[in-house]
């Protein structure tokens, strides 16, 4: 349970570099960077979201089992 509400806080951490790093670039007109902030916010959410969803599975588990 700890490791799992470590990857939390990651992704957490790594949607907030990647939506202030897609402001920055944004507003240097660098196209590349945009995109890459993009994708790497795109697949944080993607994470978190497996993340939640496996969370969920195990506490069905746990209680299922009492």
């Amino acid at each position: 349970m700890k490791k799992q509400i470590a990857y939390n806080v990651f992704f957490y951490l790594g949607i907030f570099v990647s939506i202030i790093g897609l402001k920055w670039a944004w507003e240097i007109q660098n196209l590349p960077a945009v995109g890459l902030f993009l994708v790497s916010g795109i697949f944080f959410i993607y994470l978190k979201i497996k993340l939640i969803r496996d969370l969920r599975q195990t506490i069905k588990n746990r209680t299922s089992q009492r």
